[in-house]
């Protein structure tokens, strides 16, 4: 139904993937670690957007404790609920959906790793290397021709990782175990359930709301579900989905600290990190700040009663006169 937009998928994302992997491959020749060059430029080159996601998302964080004030004071409200939430994100200069782009640049790039493991198993003997005369005629651009000029057109590249043994071929999926699951799907799942844990505040504020408990829920089920349902991908993308993610913890790191690690791994409670700090001050000034706009209107209200009680008994005064 959509092969209409197949032409542009492998224009726009799949064929220059591929393209990547077999340049850093001329220069390791060794395509696992081709992968994980490659996710590391992706994520270089993305990380402006990747940086703006932990940002808000750490931001979205510290305002949760006047987030939680203003649904107890406009909680019946729900107008004047969402009219004091933006009024606040406005404040504060946070876009609410910040956190969600990023996924828009995520997913596609992952889909287009696998369709492009797919692409090159069918370009190869089997699924096991991937040879250059169908490599130079389908896929490869010309200025990228230089990779694969010194090879006999019956040559061919392999598909192998030598630090994975196990993994006969990066497009086949790591099935070593019983033919059941391999490390790479266990190895992203756990990571990928670090990466959420540590992207949780470590102070959260308490809150009665079941749509953020069934997100804070979802924390430690999504990994799991990641894992029996997508088990079957190809090697290589695990390799790309654990290189990000390994990415994605260290940038973290240094944005909002170590989260809620510390409730599994206690030691790490005594390590501070660059966020820690920041992350504090900025909770406070949060708080105090959602503690002002609320108090402003009930100032105003008392000292208008009392402009109206002092002049009460002023005119009271006069007439005893």
């Amino acid at each position: 139904m959509l092969d209409f937009l197949l032409p542009v998928w492998n224009t726009f994302l799949v064929h220059p993937l591929i393209n990547l992997l077999v340049l850093a491959d001329y220069f390791v020749h060794d395509f696992g670690l081709a992968v994980v060059i490659v996710t590391v430029a992706i994520r270089l080159a993305l990380f402006p957007v990747f940086r703006a996601q932990v940002r808000s998302s750490r931001a979205m964080q510290e305002l949760a404790p006047a987030m939680n004030d203003i649904k107890k004071k406009f909680g019946n409200d729900r107008a004047k609920l969402q009219q004091e939430q933006m009024k606040l994100y406005k404040e504060r200069g946070i876009n609410p959906i910040g956190g969600c782009l990023p996924m828009l640049v995520f997913f596609p790039v992952l889909f287009a790793m696998y369709a492009a493991f797919q692409q090159v198993g069918g370009l190869g003997v089997g699924t096991h290397a991937l040879t250059i005369e169908h490599l130079r005629d389908m896929v490869l651009w010309p200025f990228l021709q230089f990779t694969v000029a010194d090879r006999p057109p019956d040559a061919s590249i392999p598909m192998t990782a030598p630090w994975l043994p196990w993994v006969k071929s990066l497009a086949d999926p790591d099935l070593s175990w019983f033919g059941l699951i391999g490390p790479l799907p266990i190895i992203s799942s756990l990571l990928q359930l670090v990466a959420s844990i540590q992207a949780l505040p470590r102070n959260p504020a308490q809150t009665d709301d079941p749509t953020q408990r069934t997100m804070q829920s979802m924390t430690y089920y999504l990994p799991l579900i990641t894992v029996v349902f997508f088990k079957d991908l190809a090697a290589g993308v695990f390799i790309y989905y654990i290189t990000t993610t390994i990415f994605q913890i260290i940038q973290q790191y240094f944005v909002m600290g170590w989260g809620q690690l510390p409730r599994f791994i206690p030691p790490l409670a005594n390590i501070p990190t660059p966020a820690d700090k920041t992350m504090r001050a900025r909770e406070r000034a949060a708080i105090v700040e959602a503690e002002q706009d609320m108090e402003e209107p009930l100032a105003m209200a008392a000292s208008g009663r009392n402009a109206s009680g002092g002049g009460g008994r002023r005119r009271g005064r006069r007439r005893k006169r």
